[in-house]
């Protein structure tokens, strides 16, 4: 049961503990659906806010709140990172995570806002359409995802993310090894979409062999947090391709 979101792996070790607190004590799908959408909504509201937020300090001169922004994201990543060693604290950290994850978002989203007019909105709905259409696939097999189906899409998010450091690594020299602009960089992030689109097929696969292994009720909001990683990952490079495409 191995994810591309390193979140599950919690989820594959925990497996085949076994629940002595009875049906009522394990996580169930109907559970991890209702915290999904909870937690959804505090990244929407908190990032609608944080966009309302972030375009009154850009009107008044004062700039981009790089502090908020980039504070919000350190923020996420330490939460996220407890969370995925101790998923007993999700219920606290899982709605902690959405609230940082969707400030950082909304101060980034009006950034690109203000420089492609209605990106955002397209963005947003183009995310849930891609969750959807996986979601179908996924509950209609029409992409099973077999041991070779999660290799292949595990070691294409390692491969990401080396790719994305190396970048940040030339980016500190004034260099970029990932093209900016141009027919080349919408390519890339087609690619890494389609990745990151594929990876909630594994997602969606993880968390039910989870509940079916009958883990506990707190990993209901350890489900939902792990979907919304990988939501909010797609958003982003959704966001992306669409001002490579301006």
């Amino acid at each position: 049961m191995q994810s591309s979101n390193p979140a599950l792996g919690v989820l594959s070790r925990s497996a085949g503990q076994i629940n002595f607190g009875g049906e009522d004590a394990a996580a169930t799908l109907s559970g991890t659906t209702t915290k999904s959408i909870v937690l959804v909504a505090i990244t929407l509201v908190s990032g609608y806010f944080a966009m309302g937020y972030t375009a009154d300090t850009i009107l008044s001169g004062q700039g981009v709140p790089t502090l908020a922004m980039y504070g919000s994201i350190i923020a996420a990543l330490v939460v996220a990172m407890i969370t995925i060693f101790n998923p007993k604290a999700s219920p606290i950290t899982a709605p902690l995570y959405a609230l940082f994850e969707g400030i950082g978002l909304g101060c980034l989203s009006m950034v690109f806002e203000f420089k492609y007019p209605g990106i955002v909105s397209t963005a947003v709905l183009s995310t849930f359409a891609v969750v959807f259409a996986m979601l179908l696939l996924w509950k209609t097999k029409l992409i099973v995802p077999t041991a070779r189906f999660r290799a292949v899409i595990t070691g294409a998010i390692g491969g990401i993310c080396l790719l994305y450091i190396a970048n940040m690594i030339f980016s500190l020299f004034g260099a970029h090894l990932l093209p900016q602009t141009g027919p080349l960089a919408i390519g890339v992030s087609l690619i890494v979409c389609t990745v990151a689109a594929l990876s909630l097929i594994l997602d969606f696969d993880g968390i039910e062999q989870a509940v079916d292994a009958g883990l506990p009720k707190y990993f209901e909001y350890y489900n939902a947090f792990s979907l919304l990683v990988t939501i909010c990952w797609l958003y982003v490079e959704i966001l992306r391709l669409l001002s490579n495409r301006e």
